[in-house]
């Protein structure tokens, strides 16, 4: 009767999980503060059932090798920012205003990471125990968030100054980030469905992804959004490109949608190409540069910087090679516009390397025809968008990001597709 007790309260609590963390995505796009709280809530009672686990040795090892190294692949990830971070905080005797803003958003987000591994490694292990019905109604928590938040991020574009939505963020990228995120958790649940409506709700999900992402008007989250589509669609029917013409003539067709849809941020970005030689501070001149002066940072620096000395020297480059970038001199005191060279530029090699372990985890286990899951759909947005972007320093991207990660390890039966 103990047993049948605990199990039964394990199952209650996993499945308890999944709906709050459906719950937080769904709303955190127009709701402050709830989200992680919520978020909170679910990390501990995810760090007491691997506890409970453990203890009663309910967890196979063997079983659950690709998640147990993803988990310890996350864990030292964090541990390498939080060291870092309170270390700086340490260390700086009069930090500047961003300086404080980003040691605070790196050490808030990596606490949410450590926290967000066990939630991923209690979903890994338990979530077979995730019903059905749980998941029905997770989707329907997120599906009519993203509605609401469609509505918010209209009002945004039309009544107010902001043409490109922030939402509940500081910045339309990251707004996009996050929006791109929750689109890969619905993916991942999408897979337990095979009803008509419920195709129609993936459809309705997809069109309201791609106007948020629009109205973002963030141009590197719609290729991401692609690269996503594309992977899910390898992953869940297996097909080939090149043999199946319906999925390659589905692809090109969206393909081409998006491309007209958004062609006027395409067309900008090619002028801004065309045009780097006699105006650099652009978008994506202002990237040039930055990243010009993270590259030039990282070869006199392999360990712990601050972020104001990361500014001062990046700043001293670009004004000596592009003197007239006011772009690139401006935003270079935010982050690195790209993950890798953000996180090289502050933690070092060291930081580096637990970065790329992340995504050398996963291809591994990819190689290796381990059961990802749906771990690989997060982690191809995270690349895509840290390709001219810095996501994860900032706290409100590093929860959503985990929380995904997290509900992309839950496993069920999955049906027969036919397409």
């Amino acid at each position: 009767m103990t047993n049948k007790r605990e199990l039964n309260g394990l199952s209650l609590a996993v499945n308890f999980s999944v709906i709050a963390l459906c719950l937080a995505l769904a709303i955190n796009m127009f709701v402050t503060g709830l989200p992680q709280k919520i978020f909170y809530v679910v990390s501990y009672l995810s760090v007491a059932s691997i506890l409970y686990g453990l203890v009663r040795r309910k967890i196979d090892f063997q079983q659950h090798r690709f998640f147990i190294v993803l988990f310890i692949a996350l864990i030292l990830f964090t541990l390498i920012r939080l060291v870092w971070a309170m270390q700086v905080k340490g260390i700086e005797t009069a930090p500047s205003t961003d300086s404080i803003t980003t040691i605070s958003n790196y050490l808030l987000g990596a606490k949410r990471l450590l926290l967000g591994a066990f939630v991923l490694l209690s979903l890994a292990v338990y979530g077979q125990r995730v019903s059905l019905k749980t998941l029905r109604a997770g989707k329907v928590l997120i599906l009519i968030g993203l509605l609401i938040t469609l509505g918010f991020g209209i009002y945004e574009h039309l009544y107010t100054a902001n043409v490109r939505i922030k939402l509940t963020t500081e910045a339309a990228s990251m707004s996009s980030y996050m929006i791109l995120f929750i689109y890969c958790a619905w993916l991942w649940l999408s897979r337990f469905e095979t009803h008509a409506y419920w195709k129609m709700a993936d459809v309705a999900v997809l069109i309201v992804t791609f106007a948020l992402l629009y109205l973002c008007g963030t141009r590197v989250t719609l290729i991401a959004l692609v690269a996503v589509g594309l992977l899910f669609l390898l992953q869940t029917y297996r097909l080939s490109m090149l043999t199946n013409w319906r999925i390659s003539a589905l692809v090109v067709g969206l393909l081409a949608v998006l491309v007209l849809m958004t062609s006027n941020r395409w067309v900008e970005g090619v002028q801004d190409i065309e045009n780097f030689g006699s105006n650099s501070s652009t978008s994506l001149g202002a990237r040039v540069a930055i990243w010009g002066g993270a590259v030039n940072f990282i070869q006199h620096h392999g360990g712990f910087s601050t972020p104001d000395e990361r500014t001062t020297q990046a700043r001293q480059f670009i004004s000596a090679h592009y003197p007239n970038n006011v772009e690139g001199y401006t935003n270079v005191k935010y982050n690195m516009h790209n993950e890798f060279l953000e996180v090289t530029t502050l933690q070092g090699w060291l930081g580096a390397l637990s970065l790329a372990l992340l995504y050398l985890v996963a291809l591994a286990g990819g190689v290796k025809r381990c059961d990802l899951r749906g771990v690989a759909l997060p982690l191809v947005a995270l690349f895509v968008a840290g390709l001219t972007d810095s996501v994860l320093p900032y706290n409100q991207t590093a929860t959503v990001f985990i929380m995904v990660l997290a509900l992309c390890c839950i496993r069920l039966p999955v049906p027969q597709r036919q397409v």
